[in-house]
């Protein structure tokens, strides 16, 4: 039979920040270090298990990749008077991602509430307690402030970032990889296009005209209709082996991959 330690070991199960990051679990046991701590053993070093503790290390290594430094150039075009620098709006939406956050309306919950991870960030307790500014205060009733910004505040802002600055931010990144040694000798590399709608209203999209079936009242076979798609196409070369993306470009929706496989390599240089 199972024993107790062992069932509730099973029944854990590893944060996303964790599974991300493809690290190993560490078990808490609080009888054991009380038998430690009892029979005077030494304590050698002490760890917080949480997200924010985790995040430290991975921080360290942007740092020492170089890639805090390429944050930090990141510009806001056209942006003023800013509160926030913009290597804090790009740290935010990069946990974002990492946390596997679905929406920007999960943010307050599982991030800007979280002091530790705040602090990591760049952000204060008093700002992380009372917020940026008091714009609002008059019109709050019930709901308390849950972090210094808003996720309206990140959504407005990273989204200015245009597409070229996130085209060369993200090679930029796999270069710094490059130099450390992560890709060696030949690779087999694929080329692969995803594609982003938008709104028509989105400034600079393409447009991607479609088919689709559709049923109609009173007729047996469905009749087909063109309907247009707005957005973008990111296309992103990658190593076949390992996965890893080589180089990124945006493109619009309605261009095809083909155009750009000879030119993709030309993004990639270390």
């Amino acid at each position: 039979m199972e024993s107790q330690q062992e069932t509730n070991k099973a029944s854990e199960e590893p944060s996303i920040v964790q599974e991300r990051l493809n690290w190993k679990l560490a078990w808490r046991d609080d009888a054991q270090v009380a038998q430690g701590l009892y029979a005077g053993e030494d304590i050698e070093e002490m760890h917080e298990l949480s997200d924010a503790g985790l995040l430290d290390e991975f921080f360290v290594f942007l740092e020492e990749l170089g890639m805090m430094e390429a944050f930090e150039q990141m510009r806001l075009p056209g942006a003023k008077r800013m509160l926030v620098p913009t290597v804090q709006f790009v740290l935010l939406y990069l946990l974002k991602v990492l946390f596997g956050a679905q929406s920007m309306h999960e943010l307050p919950r599982v991030l800007f509430s979280d002091l530790g991870l705040m602090e990591l960030v760049g952000f204060n307790a008093q700002q992380c307690e009372e917020g940026l500014t008091r714009r609002g205060d008059g019109l709050r009733k019930t709901k308390q402030k849950q972090g210094p910004l808003s996720a309206q505040c990140l959504a407005d802002n990273i989204s200015k970032l245009t597409e070229e600055e996130m085209e060369q931010l993200f090679n930029q990144m796999v270069q710094l990889l490059a130099r450390r040694g992560f890709f060696k000798g030949s690779l087999l590399v694929a080329l692969d296009g995803s594609k982003l709608p938008t709104p028509e209203s989105y400034e600079g999209c393409g447009k991607l005209k479609q088919t689709r079936s559709v049923k109609i009242k009173g007729q047996k076979e469905a009749a087909t209709e063109e309907y247009y798609v707005y957005g973008w196409k990111v296309l992103v070369l990658i190593e076949v082996q390992t996965r890893l993306p080589l180089a990124m470009k945006l493109v619009k929706i309605q261009d095809y991959e083909g155009r750009w496989l000879d030119t993709m390599p030309c993004f990639v240089y270390w």
